[in-house]
């Protein structure tokens, strides 16, 4: 880190929460970790105020039922129906925790509880002289709880975060100038702030605008390229980048591309020439002169000192936004499956009758008296086939909302809406289960497919 210590506030360069208990939180002292919104969150809780990481929560539900389980009298009272079952029930992943979980999980673990609710200052839920160890705890409406810290104590985390990740990022990976890369993405997209000087040994500062000093990067440190082909940048390829330089110049960028980048050259109509030109100017410095950032936010976030960023419930978002998108498109798969052509063709069979049945009429029709006419004589090796089986129809998916096909992803537990994607009144539904249109709809289908009854009555209830 630079050894001025910035000016600046905690939370500086970020945008103002919306969250009002947060703010009400804040003024108090004390600081609101967000934790994943699933049936998990009293437990990822727990398993961070005892192991300090929220890793093994599945561990901490475990060994909630097991007390609960060994310990049934002093919990029986507070459950209204069978012990077993509401204990059974508990060890479900998909199962929410409540506060009789978390009095349980504070006897286990012998810690005292200082309960927040929206709004409030906070209270002691459980006290107990002997327990040196004190859960500050959030909980919200729908059985959602969340850690609470003294803000003192995120001003710690933050720095400590941000040592961590500058160690990262330029003693392990070795990219250069990672301070100026933080201070222009976070606090001067533009660079209309910052001020250059040079020492008398040569080395150029850039100044922020609360007088933090950063050295920038020289060539020939042994910094590495944030480009996945550091030749075509002249900072970290003082040898052959002119002859490449000439190339592209000669032939265009196109042909440049295809002969400098390999297999990943993408065929396209527009090819930007991908050379970083300057020879004392860093990659990272380069290319965010041009609007590119060398790294995500969320990672300058990180090495920023007064900024703490929760890389965990970061983690369970974007965990949680891939399983959504694989979901929907698993259901997407699901609506467009055409059914296939019918087994059997529809025959009609009077057809079949007119072409194998032979009638012989009489020959002599110049005779005055009426005559018997003969029988019809048919042929004893024909075998007339009989009427042909239709394949039955089943309406395709969604064609009438309701034979839709839930899809259940295999981790529910990043999900926290409906179980399964199509049940009348959830994400694909157009009405309520309850409303008019439902039920006439409903009475419709009963009577023109039977067949649907049945399955009707389960996609409803």
């Amino acid at each position: 880190m630079s050894n001025k210590i910035p000016k600046r506030c905690f939370g500086f360069g970020c945008r103002e929460t919306p969250d009002y208990y947060n703010k009400f939180l804040e003024r108090m002292g004390y600081y609101r970790k967000h934790v994943a919104t699933d049936s998990s969150s009293l437990f990822r809780v727990v398993s961070e105020l005892h192991y300090d990481i929220q890793l093994y929560h599945e561990k901490v539900r475990a060994e909630c039922v097991k007390f609960m389980s060994k310990n049934k009298a002093l919990f029986i009272k507070d459950i209204r129906y069978g012990y077993e079952s509401y204990v059974n029930n508990i060890a479900r992943s998909r199962t929410y925790g409540s506060l009789l979980e978390l009095r349980a999980l504070a006897l286990l673990y012998k810690a005292n509880v200082f309960l927040f609710e929206p709004c409030t200052e906070g209270k002691w839920y459980m006290y107990n002289a002997k327990y040196t160890v004190t859960w500050r705890v959030f909980i919200g409406r729908d059985n959602h709880f969340d850690v609470v810290y003294p803000l003192e104590y995120i001003k710690a985390a933050a720095t400590s975060q941000a040592i961590v990740y500058q160690i990262l990022y330029s003693k392990v990976l070795n990219l250069p100038d990672v301070e100026y890369a933080v201070e222009r993405m976070l606090h001067d997209p533009e660079g209309k702030l910052l001020k250059y000087e040079k020492n008398k040994a040569g080395t150029t500062f850039a100044i922020t605008e609360d007088g933090l000093q950063l050295e920038l990067s020289k060539p020939g440190r042994g910094t590495q390229c944030v480009l996945m082909y550091s030749h075509l940048c002249h900072f970290h390829n003082q040898t052959n980048f002119l002859a490449i330089e000439r190339f592209f110049m000669e032939h265009g960028p196109e042909e440049g591309c295809r002969m400098y980048l390999n297999d990943t050259f993408r065929v396209g109509p527009f090819k930007p020439n991908p050379l970083l030109r300057e020879s004392k100017i860093s990659c990272v410095r380069q290319l965010l002169a041009i609007g590119i950032t060398p790294f995500p936010y969320k990672a300058a976030k990180s090495l920023d000192p007064n900024i703490y960023r929760n890389v965990e419930y970061d983690v369970w978002q974007e965990v949680r936004a891939e399983r959504l998108v694989e979901m929907l498109g698993n259901e997407k798969k699901i609506h467009e499956f055409k059914p296939g052509k019918r087994a059997f063709k529809h025959v009609n069979p009077l057809k079949l009758i007119k072409k194998e049945v032979k009638f012989e009429m009489p020959t002599d029709v110049s005779e005055p008296e009426a005559t018997e006419p003969k029988c019809l004589e048919i042929d004893p090796s024909l075998t007339i086939a009989p009427y042909p089986l239709q394949s039955i129809y089943f309406p395709t998916p969604d064609q009438y909302g309701l034979n839709t096909i839930g899809v259940i992803p295999s981790d529910a537990n990043h999900l926290t809406f409906a179980d399964s994607i199509g049940v009348p009144g959830c994400l694909c539904s157009h009405f309520p289960p309850s409303s008019p249109l439902v039920r006439l709809r409903d009475a419709k289908l009963a009577f023109r497919f039977p067949f649907l009854t049945i399955l009707l009555c389960y996609t409803t209830f």
